[in-house]
């Protein structure tokens, strides 16, 4: 039976042939090695929807991402929080989330001074049925001691808070869960600054940083991280 069903793959072409043969003979965790072949890692489950029992990538729950610094990183870069906000939303929407502009909390927050800023205040002023809180503690692109060599480094949590309508009317925020994240890039060692541009380097943590962020928020297939 083995040999007729990989003659009969023969037309499907001959590493298809190889391969299923081998499965047939060796049993299943070379099927698995062949569809992890065909289709890639399995996606791995999103921290959201684990915490929450919520799809966002379905549409029907609306997200707004908010990004906070502390004045020793604000100072250092004063578009940090925009760049992490912005770049969240840009692959969450990506990923068919629904979630609010960029633009519209960024021009909110102009309105409203940009410090002491509260969960409580952007369910009050946005339709939203979730709040994703980024703050940052800590951000750096210089290997410490070594001004020479370039690595990213940045920490510190992630704060989700559900909206809820008030029985008396308005809209209020409870939190939801806190994680804490970290990222290094690259993972294994610096670079050096000689030959690459600082700036370059840091929109490229940035980005990375984004990336990563946004992935706790829909199922992905795990990325290699340099």
């Amino acid at each position: 039976m083995k040999t007729s069903i990989c003659r009969g793959l023969r037309s499907a072409g001959p590493w298809c042939a190889v391969a299923v043969c081998l499965m047939i003979s060796s049993g299943c965790s070379l099927g698995v090695m062949f569809n992890k072949m065909l289709l890639g890692d399995p996606l791995a489950p999103a921290e959201f929807r684990a915490m929450t029992q919520v799809d966002l990538t379905k549409g029907k729950e609306r997200i707004l991402v908010m990004c906070t610094t502390p004045p020793s990183v604000s100072e250092e870069l004063t578009t940090l929080s925009v760049d992490i906000a912005e770049g969240i939303s840009r692959t969450l929407k990506r990923e068919q989330v629904n979630v609010v502009s960029s633009k519209e909390v960024s021009a909110w927050i102009d309105d409203h001074g940009g410090v002491d800023l509260t969960p409580e205040e952007l369910a009050r002023d946005f339709k939203t049925d979730f709040i994703a809180w980024i703050d940052i503690k800590q951000f750096s692109t210089r290997e410490p001691n070594s001004p020479d060599l370039l690595r990213g480094r940045c920490s510190g949590f992630v704060r989700v808070y559900r909206v809820r309508e008030r029985e008396g009317g308005g809209r209020y925020a409870s939190t939801v869960y806190t994680r804490e994240f970290g990222s290094t890039f690259p993972v294994h060692q610096p670079i050096s600054a000689t030959g690459r541009s600082p700036l370059l380097f840091q929109k490229e943590f940035v980005d990375q940083v984004s990336e990563e962020l946004s992935e706790r928020f829909y199922d992905h297939r795990p990325g290699i991280r340099f």
